[in-house]
């Protein structure tokens, strides 16, 4: 296995520190770190789902609805105009 030397300031050093977990080496806190990104879309948000799906979350059929409205969204419902007073 390779590895390399990275220089980073000191107080990354302490927040990489209070973020990793008992028994965790920091390549393995970065990695976890690296892997758990926000979504950038709403397609890779639902992907990311797919681990927890039928935990109550959302069913097969909810994120199935949800992958059609996002390739052709519904048209949004008219606003209503406020009551002349």
């Amino acid at each position: 296995m390779a590895f390399t030397t990275l220089t980073i300031r000191l107080d990354v050093a302490r927040r990489l520190k209070a973020v990793k977990a008992a028994g965790e080496s920091y390549s393995d806190t970065l990695e976890r770190l690296l892997e758990n990104q926000p979504a950038k879309t709403v397609a890779e948000w639902l992907e990311s789902l797919t681990p927890i799906e039928g935990r109550g979350i959302f069913s097969t059929q909810t994120r199935e609805r949800l992958r059609r409205d996002q390739r052709k969204p519904r048209p949004s419902p008219p606003k209503r105009r406020a009551a002349a007073r």
